[in-house]
């Protein structure tokens, strides 16, 4: 039986390297991981689950948005904004008299 959070990770080291997952893959997997957990813990309150995972909420927002395991997760929890036009309507111009 598996004690303590040290021998539980060595035993899922061992069990990735020995089927060839590089480092960049597991540490991807677990963040995406530990951000779907953070995130369903808050119900997709990105604010509540940036503290809870010690990081600014843009860190986190940036995260959702960019990170390949969360397959598109930030868009399930909450509609993307729609950004405004650069440009400005102005008024038609009234004819000069």
């Amino acid at each position: 039986m598996v004690s303590s959070i040290d021998d539980r990770l060595n035993l899922i080291i061992r069990e990735l390297i020995g089927n060839g997952i590089t480092l960049e893959q597991a540490v991807e997997a677990f963040e995406g991981k530990y951000i779907v957990a953070a995130m369903s813990a808050t119900r997709g309150n990105v604010t509540q689950a940036s503290k809870a995972l010690g990081v600014h909420r843009n860190t986190l927002h940036n995260k959702l948005r960019s990170q390949t395991m969360l397959n598109g997760f930030a868009e399930s929890i909450r509609p993307a904004r729609r950004r405004l036009s650069a440009k400005r309507v102005s008024a038609p111009k009234r004819p000069s008299r």
